[in-house]
């Protein structure tokens, strides 16, 4: 069984406040925000609970794909819709699933990389990297989209989308073949993608299905521009009643080119050509804007206190200076290999005294707290915890202590930067929408997003309950402004 139009349309009735919209030419009505998998898997709790609220609060449209947390998300959707269908509380016809296709990652590449070894490698298979392949063949589709069901515990998902197949492209551009002759090739291999999805309909492992692509909204010469148009096209010769329906593709208040840029061959845009046709259309990274520069994100950043740049320079000093006893405590170490452990990660105070102003942004800041900080005092907590009864252990409680409210307060001297932009843009929405709107910009991004005619459903990542309120609050408060305004807003780079 899958989502019908009666059946979505009647889901909505439970939810009064909530207006619902039609995808394209499939006829489901969906939710205008979906719930995206790329961050959630299995095994989670808050995870699982977040997919479970989503889904009995008005939001029918689950977003995930073959590679998100290596199938982990995949797993996660079908135990909960198990769940609920178990309970009573949810119908399958009643609830849109869309998964995508075409990463070579993590178990799939030791898969891939075993098939090939023995002989029965997959066709078309673009090396991107090490441990990053790419693949649209049909036999790398049918792969996936069999193991996208087990994991999801269906037999049949609504849509399948072909996730990001320009990586043939930017791998072609890398290594110099022609553009005209990579396009040529390109369009081949979806051509091969579509013929094959067409059998999988027929055979009702599908609905429709589509791409997922980070180029559709680009310039018409960029070497890894997906065109519209031309996917159109090469659908038309497959079938001229297929069922190419759905897009998806990168949209926020920073990345505008699918209202900003005229990139197909009559001079619309994508957006104005996906209306023309009828197309589903699915926007991802609505709070994730990637600019040259780095990531933005488009929420807000509260602080409690400001944080002035003298005051961590001193408490910068004070942990360098705790860093220097560390020698009248090293005889407490259990061993030299653990002497000579203290010694490597007994340095926060130093590293960040050399390098704290130049982190650029909080989203930076926040990744380097996460692989390089977070790591070191966890290993001090627990030696800590081990040497509960000796000096050192007193020493490195102290230590990890100072070193973690040394981090928080750079965190606060960061955020309190980055909301003075969160604070400009705010103030540039409302008067590209000529009103004085209230809520969150993570909110108010949603929410202008949602006033462009032809775009149906944003795709937020909601891994936990209070996310998935938000984002209800969003649809309940309603778009805002127009596709007009989305294009004249102004926005900024990132803080420096």
């Amino acid at each position: 069984m899958r989502a019908t139009e009666s059946a979505t349309r009647s889901y909505f009735q439970r939810f009064p406040g909530l207006l619902p919209t039609q995808f394209g030419r499939t006829g489901l009505s969906v939710s205008r925000a979906g719930f995206g998998g790329y961050r959630v898997s299995a095994g989670i709790p808050g995870h699982h609970a977040a997919l479970r609220h989503a889904l009995l609060s008005g939001v029918n449209l689950i977003d995930t794909s073959a590679n998100y947390a290596d199938g982990g998300s995949e797993r996660l959707i079908g135990q909960v819709l198990g769940e609920l269908f178990d309970e009573g509380s949810l119908r399958r016809d009643q609830v849109v699933i869309i998964t995508k296709a075409g990463y070579i990652q993590g178990s799939n590449y030791e898969m891939a990389t075993e098939r090939e070894e023995a002989g029965s490698g997959f066709p078309d298979v673009v090396r991107y990297a090490d441990g990053l392949w790419h693949s649209i063949s049909p036999e790398f589709l049918h792969d996936q989209l069999t193991r996208s069901l087990e994991r999801i515990e269906l037999p049949a998902v609504d849509v399948l989308l072909l996730h990001n197949p320009e990586y043939y492209l930017s791998w072609a551009a890398k290594h110099g073949v022609p553009l005209a002759e990579a396009r040529r090739e390109y369009y081949r291999r979806i051509h091969d993608a579509f013929a094959y999805l067409e059998t999988e309909v027929e055979r009702g492992r599908i609905s429709w299905y589509g791409i997922s692509s980070n180029s559709f909204a680009s310039r018409p010469d960029a070497d890894d521009f997906t065109s519209l148009q031309e996917a159109i096209n090469v659908a038309n010769r497959v079938s001229l009643v297929n069922h190419f329906a759905v897009i998806q593709f990168p949209a926020n208040l920073y990345e505008r080119g699918f209202v900003r840029q005229p990139n197909q061959p009559d001079g619309s845009t994508l957006i104005q050509l996906a209306r023309q046709r009828n197309f589903a259309t699915l926007v991802n990274r609505p709070l994730n804007a990637i600019q040259p520069d780095g990531l933005i994100r488009l929420a807000d950043f509260p602080v409690e206190r400001k944080v002035a740049s003298e005051e961590i320079v001193q408490t910068l000093a004070q942990l360098a200076a705790t860093e220097a006893k560390q020698s009248e405590f090293a005889e407490h170490a259990d061993d030299d290999e653990e002497r000579q452990a203290f010694r490597e990660v007994l340095s926060v105070g130093e590293v960040l005294r050399e390098h704290w102003q130049g982190f650029g942004s909080i989203e930076r800041y926040n990744d380097i707290l996460s692989h390089h900080f977070a790591p070191r005092l966890r290993y001090l907590q627990q030696q800590s915890d081990a040497h509960e009864s000796d000096p050192l252990g007193a020493f490195l409680a102290e230590y990890v202590e100072r070193s973690r409210g040394a981090l928080m307060m750079i965190g606060d001297y960061y955020r309190q930067q980055v909301q003075q932009r969160s604070e400009r843009l705010r103030n540039n929405i409302w008067d590209a929408v000529a009103a004085e709107p209230d809520g969150s910009l993570s909110s108010l991004s949603i929410r202008l997003l949602l006033a462009v005619p032809g775009l149906h459903s944003v795709l937020v990542g909601m891994r936990r309950v209070e996310y998935v309120e938000d984002v209800l609050g969003a649809i309940h408060a309603g778009a805002i402004g127009d596709e007009e305004a989305v294009k004249r807003l102004v926005v900024y780079a990132p803080v420096k």
